[in-house]
């Protein structure tokens, strides 16, 4: 756009102005084990004066935190070897267990900062190798989290970074599989499609941050909407460079920068819109920083609005003080002069007034004693109870106790727009207000609710922020990087705060009224910050611990599909969510979940299997539907002519699904009275077909079908003459072999007596 600026002289100068629009990802910087790690650091370092606190390696991968940690006390060291006493700080990536027993052979104190999801893959790979499955790691080969959970498989675990390489593999019959934490899972994915049709048994466990997951998902939506994308996270950052990648492939210019300085504006100049987004281990005032840099274009625009505005508002002072000094001046010069006898006079009646009054005081003191909100009591600012006697269309008049009812016009009833005062206050209600003027130039008292109301917002805010209390919020409009809130007071929720998973419109929270914790106040700059997500997980912790305590196997619960992926579906079943595998979806086959299941569907689940330990759940659906076994049994015999499709052919036959879920097999030597050689001969996939029961066994669950027993019986008949006839034909050659004989000697004579004694 462009902007036009007037100078006071007549000059006037413009500038060309980018608008420009800056979106930050809602999951950016520290994810939970990192700020969890941090914190343990923190805590180390002040609660132990007499021992050094070290970290083996680097606590995360970001070189600004790590050196706001050496600052603060925290040692950074390569091995065990480097520390003779003090406090070890196992970082988020973890460690071998070779470590930590030397560790404790020195008699060096251990606090383990792993994260929970890295512990899990440590436990997992471990399982695999225990029970003598071939275990493979999906992930970087030098990053110390792989490090980590391949010495947990005491070094017999295989190490891929990608499916290709499963082709130099030897695989076993029995393969395990976990990933490193912060691995793409969709290349995960990949990875289990190579192995599993190469493989008896393929044993796979999900190690994938969810965190992670939802990050990269967020960062490649967002990549694919603005021009250019920033990734802000140290260099060495597995989990950013991933980030950076994901959002490079969306053909998006891509820089990933480890901080501002390394901004580089002349690159990234002709966008309009820039994305941001940040590793799990970048904090938060990098962050700020990088937003800080990136918001000054937009300033600038701002600062020279404003000084448009101050140029006008300094002309528009300019003239008003002109014209009052002309009226002065004119004022003056018509004032007649006061003659000293009407000066005398009007002196002694003011005496004479003043003497009477306090005359009047003396004799009757009582009169004037003054009340609470009287004129000797009240000031302007002061903070007083009134009661509503008028309601207009003006506003409202209210008294409090004073020589006049004071007034409050209808934009001092509250901080948002009010067109009938009506709909706030009633007639005879009770309010507390604050005086902004004793009298104005009509002699009236003029007061204000919102201010009051201001004032009480903010002592609720600071005792809820102090205390830890909820707050409840009607959500007034969205804007750029989240919601804004009515506390009182302007409130903010950042879009990370909104729930606990990322949320794709926003909108639709507005005028909605929200639970909120509030988590950041700065009443000097009436700066409030509010999480909806605090109190979500803390519900939803408490949900999980109660679900985890009353729930059974067998039990039948209800609960939402979260996420279908390609091997089933999780179920939210209140604080925790249950697996809900492809398997036990239906009794018939079916190749996706989408096939029985949305996303966002209630649905009503069977508990298959419940491990508390590990917060696993196993769920079935299909156990809750009619076994279609049973009903088949039920109203199908041996004999019966049955309607089917063929579903599947295979080199001894075709299956046929005969009823939902329930498949027959024709077995090739049943397909025709003729001799076939292979099943496509005779059928195809998904024709239709009538084919014959010739057994139904439920208990093992089959049933066998015969194609051969529906065919006319003259067909059944001239293959028997055409079997007939080839038997005939090779006896008639065997006898003309036999006449051919160099001897023309017959069989018997050939044979001797044999006949004569098989007869005997």
């Amino acid at each position: 756009m462009t902007l036009l600026v007037i100078v006071g002289n007549g000059l006037f100068c413009w500038k060309e102005v980018k608008v420009l629009e800056i979106i930050t990802a809602n999951e950016a910087g520290f994810c939970f084990g990192v700020k969890r790690a941090i914190d343990i650091v923190k805590d180390a370092v002040s609660e132990n004066d007499t021992k050094d606190v070290y970290t083996l390696g680097p606590l995360i991968h970001n070189p600004q935190v790590v050196e706001d940690l050496e600052e603060k006390g925290v040692n950074l060291v390569d091995s065990v070897d480097d520390i003779e006493d003090g406090i070890l700080v196992i970082r988020t990536h973890g460690v071998e267990p070779n470590v930590l027993k030397r560790a404790e052979k020195k008699g060096i104190d251990i606090i383990d900062a792993t994260c929970p999801f890295v512990k899990n893959a440590h436990i997992y790979a471990k399982e695999l190798v225990d029970n003598n499955y071939q275990t493979i790691i999906f992930g970087d080969k030098n990053h110390p989290e792989v490090k980590g959970i391949y010495g947990h498989t005491d070094n017999f675990g295989i190490i891929i970074e990608s499916y290709e390489e499963i082709n130099d593999l030897k695989l076993k019959d029995n393969v395990g599989l976990v990933a490193q934490t912060t691995q793409s899972y969709e290349e995960y994915m990949e990875v289990i499609k190579y192995i599993l049709p190469k493989v008896k048994e393929l044993k796979v466990f999900n190690t994938i941050c969810n965190t992670t997951g939802n990050r990269q998902e967020e960062a490649r939506e967002l990549a694919k909407k603005v021009d250019v994308m920033l990734v802000v996270g140290g260099h060495n950052s597995a989990n950013t460079r991933r980030l950076a990648k994901i959002c490079a492939e969306t053909n998006t210019p891509t820089f990933h920068i480890e901080t501002v300085d390394e901004l580089n504006w002349d690159k990234i100049s002709n966008a309009n819109k820039i994305g941001l987004t940040a590793g799990a281990s970048t904090p938060d005032w990098i962050i700020k920083e990088v937003l800080e840099i990136m918001s000054e274009e937009k300033k600038e625009v701002e600062n020279m609005e404003e000084e448009v505005k101050e140029q006008d508002e300094v002309k528009a002072n300019e003239e008003e003080v002109q014209e009052e000094s002309e009226e002065m001046v004119e004022e003056v010069a018509n004032e007649k002069v006061v003659d000293e006898e009407d000066e005398e006079a009007t002196n002694e009646e003011v005496v004479d007034e003043v003497e009477e009054e306090t005359e009047k005081e003396d004799s009757d003191p009582e009169e004037f004693n003054y009340s609470d909100n009287d004129i000797a009591d009240l000031k302007k600012g002061q903070k007083v109870t009134g009661t509503v006697v008028e309601v207009n269309d003006d506003g409202v008049y209210v008294d409090v106790g004073y020589k006049t009812e004071g007034f409050i016009p209808k934009e001092e009833l509250n901080h948002r727009k009010v067109d009938d005062p009506r709909e706030l206050v009633e007639e005879d209600e009770e309010i507390e207000v604050i005086i902004l003027t004793l009298e104005n130039e009509e002699g009236n008292m003029i007061l204000s609710k919102k201010k009051a109301d201001y004032e009480k917002a903010w002592e609720r805010i600071i005792e809820a922020y102090e205390n830890d209390e909820v707050l409840e919020a009607e959500v007034t409009k969205e804007v750029k990087g989240g919601l804004v809130v009515d506390v009182g007071v302007r409130g903010f929720i950042p879009a990370s705060h909104v729930a606990v998973g990322y949320v794709e419109d926003l909108g639709d929270y507005v005028n909605e009224t929200l639970k909120l914790k509030v988590i950041e106040v700065e009443r000097d700059k009436n700066n409030v910050v509010l999480s909806a997500k605090k109190i979500l997980e803390e519900e939803r912790a408490e949900k999980k611990e109660e679900t985890l305590e009353n729930l059974e196997e067998g039990d039948t619960v209800e609960g939402v599909v979260t996420k279908l992926v390609d091997f089933g579906a999780f179920i939210d079943l209140g604080g925790i969510e249950g697996l809900l595998h492809i398997s036990e979806m239906s009794w018939g086959r079916i190749d996706h979940p989408r096939e029985v299941l949305d996303e966002g569907e209630e649905v009503e689940v069977k508990v298959l299997g419940v491990n508390e330990e590990e917060e696993r759940i196993s769920l079935g659906l299909k156990q809750l539907l009619p076994d279609p076994w049973e009903e088949f049994a039920k109203k199908h015999y041996e004999g019966e002519t049955i309607e089917g499709k063929i579903t599947k052919i295979v080199d001894f036959g075709a299956f046929m699904e005969v009823a939902e879920g329930i498949e027959g097999l024709i077995h090739i030597s049943q397909l025709s009275q003729k001799h076939v050689e292979t099943p496509d001969e005779v059928v195809e996939e998904g024709e239709e077909r009538k084919a014959k029961i010739i057994n139904i066994d439920p208990d093992q669950r089959r049933i066998g079908l015969s194609l051969k027993e529906l065919e006319p019986k003259q067909e059944k008949q001239k293959q028997q003459s055409e079997n007939k006839s080839n038997s005939q034909s090779k006896s008639q050659s065997s006898e003309n072999k036999e006449q051919d004989t160099p001897s023309g000697a017959t069989i018997q004579e050939l044979v001797g007596d044999i006949f004569d004694k098989d007869e005997e």
